[in-house]
């Protein structure tokens, strides 16, 4: 049985996709079977951060209408696979239906990671019908924090399904900001959305040129490094969380 999480943020912006490929790669890199869900259905666009380019049309829609069969939808990168989202809402908009095509697959996935579009509503109520366990997704600043609280609260309190537990990642954080009183700390964004830290992504150049075009991390990005502290957290590793893995 696959272990299904879905990463939802309660705001735009804030790096949900890019975490989700960040998290998926560094599953991967430990030995994992991950499998990528796009839940953004008509604005997906995790085929443009996948590493192994394909020419592949069919998408999770294509899979729940049998037009395809489900692992002739998948592109793959050894054992890291993506599964594209649908064009339009409609016939594709249905929990239930999601939430049995998601569990077909767990013959196939150690780790399934499905990627909700933004906001509360109806379509991260879609992503979050099959997931056990929930990464919410916020940036240090107010305006973040505050979708974050709605995204955390509303993805536990589904009321037939859905996971149960939530952890927030922390992204984009920067020390210097803290200091000057630009950004919240750790403790305040804590307070604020109520959900439990599992780790901190610092401010990384490398990451942003990584969500906009594709390219690979370098090794020593201290994204790349954060991303894989979350990674083997989640795999139960006991990975302190300490303030120096942020320099």
């Amino acid at each position: 049985m696959a272990e299904k999480y879905v990463i939802v943020s309660g705001k735009g912006g804030v790096g949900k996709s890019t975490i989700a490929m960040l998290l998926g790669k560094s599953l991967a890199r430990a030995g994992k079977r991950i499998l990528l869900i796009d839940a953004d259905i008509s604005l997906g666009s995790l085929e443009l951060l996948f590493p192994e380019k394909s020419e592949n049309i069919f998408h999770w829609g294509d899979v729940m209408t049998g037009r395809v069969d489900k692992m002739s939808a998948l592109r793959m990168d050894k054992n890291f696979m993506l599964l594209t989202a649908p064009p339009t809402f409609r016939p594709y908009g249905q929990p239930e239906r999601f939430a049995e095509l998601v569990h077909s697959y767990n013959d196939v996935a150690d780790i399934i990671l499905i990627d909700a579009p933004a906001g509360i509503g109806d379509g991260m109520k879609l992503a979050a019908a099959p997931a056990e366990k929930a990464l919410v997704i916020g940036v240090p600043d107010e305006v973040s924090v505050h979708g974050a609280l709605k995204a955390g609260y509303t993805v536990t309190h589904l009321k037939e399904s859905g996971p149960k537990q939530a952890r927030l990642i922390i992204n984009r954080f920067r020390r210097k900001a803290v200091r000057k009183c630009r950004q919240f700390n750790i403790d305040k964004v804590i307070d604020s959305t109520g959900v439990r830290l599992i780790g901190i992504i610092p401010e990384d150049k490398n990451l942003w040129y990584f969500g906009t075009g594709g390219l690979l991390l370098k090794k020593n990005s201290p994204a790349l490094e954060a991303g894989d502290r979350i990674a083997y957290r989640l795999l139960g590793q006991n990975i302190p969380l300490d303030l120096e893995e942020l320099k």
